[in-house]
């Protein structure tokens, strides 16, 4: 559910990264120069896609497990275009991407005396990337998973969390498109009420999904700041009737369209062994206020162009708790134009029927029209449709 503006945020995997406190940056342009990865092509000359970023019928991202891809075809080939990284020390990698050509990656590296987070920059759609080195603080503390995110080309945030649990946690920010980076905040001086995924609407206004339960057991809450990340506080969502508060988890930072108009999406999780629900929420004002849509039920995936238009992949529950990978899926997808107020069933066509009856789940959904649309399979296998999900041709592997 990520559109196509820079006033997006997206992170498309989660990363190991150190934590510490921002001093002296420095940064050099480089080419890309793709170290040697376990995620090459397997033997069937497949990447194993993990998510894709779409912003026009030819061009889009897309990243595996540690590197970042991209296309100008449609999705028929990928170019790997990771930045030059040694493989043997980096961790993870944090991936924001802005439009056809502009992204940010991240990685946490550690050298022999020393902890840094390597941020790299390109304008060129990853052919050459300019590095940013921030030493970190090395101490026990310093192996953590974390987000990035760009309100426009120059105001970003990084945020780095201790890989056990959602605190300790470091904010990083920069108003120089990632030449430079300083922390804002962090769980130590109680300015940030734990770690989590971060999102911001423009320079000053953000929010962010933590939990404060240990190992991340407890519910997701979103924090809302008005001073680009120094401060935060609890954003009450107001739940439908007859849902409470408690079995409220939120996914993820919410999705700004354009303007005022944004939109977060939330799980209810029931009673045990009851299929869990999708909610989603809207807002006209900017998130000053927000209101729900009727259950998505059963839950699933969802992708919206826009506050009225989206769709939703839903994931049935099998007949069969304990059957094989090959069951065949019997979910199907809905297309809603009153934003989520009321969907329309899509029967899946015979090439998207072939892949759901060898078991295969649609993992990610993403339109860039209301014509144009991806979805990525559990296998890498990348379907294209260009009337709105009535039909589906393969794009990956052709």
């Amino acid at each position: 559910m990520r559109r196509k503006t820079p006033l997006v945020f997206v992170v498309l995997a989660v990363a190991l990264l150190p934590v510490g406190c921002a001093r002296q940056a420095t940064n050099q342009t480089i080419p890309a120069q793709p170290a040697a990865s376990a995620n090459q092509p397997d033997i069937e000359g497949i990447f194993p896609l993990l998510s894709i970023q779409m912003y026009s019928e030819t061009t889009g991202w897309a990243s595996t497990n540690n590197d970042v891809l991209r296309t100008i075809d449609g999705g028929g080939a990928w170019q790997v275009v990771t930045p030059p990284v040694d493989r043997n020390e980096s961790l993870g990698a944090l991936e924001y991407f802005v439009d056809a050509d502009p992204a940010w990656v991240a990685f946490g590296q550690r050298a022999e005396t020393k902890a840094l987070a390597l941020v790299f920059h390109t304008t060129d759609g990853g052919q050459t990337w300019r590095q940013t080195e921030i030493p970190l603080r090395s101490d026990d503390r310093a192996l953590c998973w974390g987000a990035l995110t760009f309100a426009d080309e120059q105001h970003g945030w990084l945020i780095a969390i201790n890989s056990q649990h959602v605190s300790p946690a470091e904010l990083f920010a920069t108003t120089d498109g990632g030449a430079s980076w300083s922390q804002i905040a962090s769980t130590d001086d109680a300015q940030l009420p734990c770690g989590g995924k971060i999102g911001f609407r423009d320079p000053a206004t953000g929010w962010m999904v933590g939990n404060l339960g240990e190992n991340g057991s407890s519910p997701g809450i979103i924090y809302r700041t008005q001073d680009g990340g120094r401060t935060w506080r609890e954003q009450v969502l107001k739940p439908p009737p007859g849902y409470p508060k408690s079995a409220i988890d939120v996914g993820d930072p919410l999705v700004f369209f354009s303007g005022k108009e944004g939109m977060l999406t939330v799980t209810y999780w029931p009673e045990p062994q009851s299929p869990n629900e999708t909610l989603l929420y809207f807002t006209r004002d900017g998130g000053q206020t927000w209101q729900s849509r009727p259950p998505l039920k059963p839950w699933g995936i969802v992708d919206f162009l826009n506050a009225n238009e989206g769709w939703h992949w839903s994931w049935e529950p099998t007949d069969n708790p304990a059957a094989s990978s090959i069951t065949p899926v019997k979910e199907r997808l809905y297309h809603t134009t009153d934003g989520g107020k009321t969907w329309a069933s899509i029967e899946p066509d015979q090439n998207l029927k072939h892949f759901l009856d060898q078991g295969l789940n649609i993992s990610q959904l993403d339109f860039i029209n209301s014509r144009t649309g991806w979805a990525l399979l559990s296998s890498s296998k990348l379907l294209q449709t260009t009337d709105g999900g009535d039909s589906w041709t393969a794009a990956y592997p052709r």
